[in-house]
């Protein structure tokens, strides 16, 4: 899956020319300062001279890896995005198999390990936007997985109706972060997919 994120930020896209080592340290350090900044202030109040300050490096050098701070969000964003379909990818279960346990495992488990980066783009209303485009991931490939037209609208309707039960499952989760429901949000999340797939598959027999 090939989608456009606003700043041009490709997700699942495939460079021919990958940053060398230097540049991904210096972009994971900024992404890094940037969320741990986003956790206390919006993102409009957070600054290139602060992001490139607490990253220890120079502006100059912040805008030959990002534009503005939004064009760092959008790259933070797509990275975040691209984690989770790679889940799917290697995780959804193909054929007759319903086992959704699996992938909902993987799911929370990127979830645990990235609490962090998910709280900072959830404590801020706008930041709910990335979770709008992880959610239409979601829809995305269960469509595709059951070979329904993702384009269409409607069917796109029907399966997100029932997708979002596994957004608002994770948002909740990181709002309140009890280790002992972790295995009650596999279990939630397990339970979303299989009716995403369900409602794909109903389509699929109307037509």
């Amino acid at each position: 899956m090939i989608a456009r994120l606003r700043g041009g930020h490709n997700v699942v896209s495939k460079q021919s020319n990958q940053p060398d080592r230097r540049t991904l340290k210096t972009q994971r350090q900024l992404k890094k300062v940037f969320v741990k900044l986003l956790h206390d202030k919006p993102i409009d109040k957070i600054t290139v001279a602060e992001l490139a300050r607490e990253s220890d490096i120079g502006r100059g050098t912040f805008y030959i890896h990002f534009k503005d701070v939004y064009d760092l969000y959008d790259s933070v964003v797509t990275d975040t995005v691209n984690q989770f379909a790679r889940i799917f990818d290697k995780f959804y279960p193909r054929d007759e198999d319903n086992d959704f346990t699996p992938l909902a495992t993987q799911i929370v488990t990127f979830v645990v390990n990235h609490s962090e980066l998910l709280e900072a783009l959830t404590e801020r209303g706008e930041d709910i936007q990335a979770f709008k485009q992880i959610n239409a991931l979601f829809i995305y490939y269960v469509l595709d997985a059951e070979q329904i037209d993702s384009s269409n609208a409607k069917y796109r309707a029907a399966v997100g109706f029932a997708s979002g039960g596994l957004i608002c499952a994770i948002t909740d989760w990181l709002t309140t972060q009890p280790q002992s429901a972790v295995d009650d949000l596999i279990t939630v999340i397990s339970k979303s997919i299989a009716a995403m797939r369900e409602v794909a598959q109903s389509l699929k027999s109307e037509d």
